[in-house]
């Protein structure tokens, strides 16, 4: 899916997450806003150009503040 990226400033593709770590990660910053939050919801920026990785929801550009990225992979 392609979604307009806050710290990109531009349309970018994003896409959800892929394994359990990364679900872990947005379920516990989702839980701080939102009990029980559906993590699905929740996609990442995928820029190849750039290492972008901020996380959104589908309907929201800006959904925690300050924006926030999924760590680099272990």
């Amino acid at each position: 899916m392609t979604y307009p990226c806050y710290t990109c400033g531009s349309y970018q593709p994003h896409r959800q997450p892929r394994d359990d770590r990364e679900r872990d990660i947005i379920r516990k910053l989702a839980n701080l806003q939102k009990p029980n939050a559906y993590v699905d919801d929740y996609w990442i920026c995928g820029r190849t150009d750039f290492d972008c990785r901020n996380i959104r929801t589908a309907l929201r550009v800006k959904p925690f503040d300050p924006p926030q990225k999924m760590p680099d992979p272990e």
